[in-house]
């Protein structure tokens, strides 16, 4: 026991003060409370860094595709404005913890409402689903499970 305390001190001390700072505001991510402006603006920013550059592939149902730009911009936009969105709250998908930003997502020409909601894994900070929901129930909601890389 007084070994594993050994090394957990170890570990902590061997951290830099960024990924300390990191490993705190993933903490952060998997609380309840709802994120501050400042929060969501350093929650795009992390993420920023770590999908940057990364090909964005979607699977519907049994087909998997790769986005062209356009389409990245119509899914992942959301994060280039943190005072477009909100914080949508947690979500628990199997053993990982996910948040949810979420922001209008009204098509130009559309009289329904609709809302626009990306969740993100708080451990890796990697966008998992995109969600399009109308405010009207079955008018063409829908939800894209997505992943990065080659």
């Amino acid at each position: 026991m007084v070994c594993l305390l050994i090394a957990v001190a170890t570990f902590s001390a061997c951290q830099s003060p960024e990924e300390r700072a990191r490993s705190e505001f993933r903490t952060r991510l998997k609380q309840e409370g709802r994120l501050t402006p400042a929060e969501l603006r350093r929650l795009f920013d992390e993420i920023g860094l770590v999908i940057a550059g990364q090909p964005v592939h979607v699977r519907q149902g049994a087909v998997t595709r790769a986005l062209d730009e356009e389409q990245r911009v119509a899914v992942l936009g959301m994060l280039s404005d943190p005072a477009a969105v909100y914080d949508s709250g947690l979500r628990i998908e199997g053993a990982s913890t996910w948040r949810g930003v979420k922001a209008g997502g009204t098509p130009v020409m559309s009289e329904v409402d609709a809302t626009q909601t990306l969740w993100i894994d708080v451990d890796t900070l990697v966008p998992k689903r995109y969600e399009f929901a109308y405010s009207m129930p079955g008018f063409g909601d829908y939800a894209y499970d997505l992943t990065f890389g080659p």
